[in-house]
């Protein structure tokens, strides 16, 4: 199994509603070619992991690499695991809210966000503590 996640940043005018939209064709793709992920998006950022066969991976990443939709992509992390974090997704997206109502988790999230740029490339496990948080958040 092979993992590689990386952070980008997009074009401000692309909402939550058109990266959804633009999910439901890659979940599809992704399936074929057995890819499951992950794609975090908060404040015109995104951090994505995508798991899978190795060449199947960066054929992926090497398509995502060239969308005019991104720049500032940076890759985090690159390697072999034992299992998938994301085994029953073939592209999940969480998106925290912004509603006052969940004020405190925003403010959590922004403070992992920023402690991820910070350790990311320094420290592999902040970068699998971060997607644990993701994965619970996404399991409720």
């Amino acid at each position: 199994m092979f993992q590689l996640t990386y952070r980008s940043k997009i074009s401000p005018e692309l909402t939550v509603a058109e990266i959804e939209n633009i999910l439901i064709d890659a979940r599809k793709r992704n399936n074929a070619r057995g890819i499951t992920g992950c794609l975090v998006y908060f404040e015109e950022s995104i951090v994505q992991i995508l798991e899978g066969e190795k060449r199947n991976v960066y054929q992926l990443f090497d398509k995502i690499k060239s969308d005019n939709r991104h720049h500032t992509l940076d890759l985090l992390w690159e390697g072999s695991t034992r299992q998938r974090y994301f085994p029953n997704w073939d592209m999940a997206l969480y998106a925290p809210a912004d509603d006052a109502e969940y004020y405190d988790s925003k403010e959590i999230f922004i403070t992992n966000m920023t402690l991820l740029a910070d350790l990311s490339k320094k420290n592999t496990s902040a970068l699998l503590s971060f997607w644990s948080a993701v994965r619970n958040n996404l399991n409720g």
